[in-house]
């Protein structure tokens, strides 16, 4: 196996760590209150999905193997619930924060990751 998908993983999980730090921030604070429940509720979904896709996506379409996408993406995943759930728990939260956001975040990220890298195989091999 190589490193470069644990490394992507790492990238991209990085980045999703600082977005899920900051929706932690904006959802948890009361001086956020004002912020609409609703659209922060999709963006906490759709930023760590188009991540988890990005980071399987482009493992895979560098190695050509699914494989290497879905472990980009449960590395990523892995990274963003753990880091999720460490907010939780720095506004008071349980400490069972942390590990179903692991939990979550790597089986999430693993099948986003693996049905992205079926797309970039798939378009690799259309357009050989």
């Amino acid at each position: 196996m190589s490193a470069a998908p644990v490394l992507t993983g790492l990238r991209v999980g990085a980045v999703l760590a600082a977005a899920v730090v900051v929706l932690a921030v904006v959802g948890l604070t009361p001086s956020f209150s004002w912020v609409p429940e609703l659209p922060l509720l999709l963006t906490a979904m759709l930023i760590p999905v188009i991540g988890f896709g990005f980071a399987g996506y482009r493992s895979a379409a560098q190695s050509h193997r699914a494989l290497d996408g879905m472990i980009a993406g449960a590395v990523a995943g892995l990274l963003s619930g753990v880091i999720g759930g460490l907010s939780y728990v720095a506004f008071g939260k349980p400490l069972l924060n942390v590990i179903v956001g692991a939990l979550i975040g790597g089986a999430g990220g693993a099948t986003v990751g693996v049905i992205a890298a079926r797309l970039a195989m798939r378009r690799t091999r259309a357009s050989s």
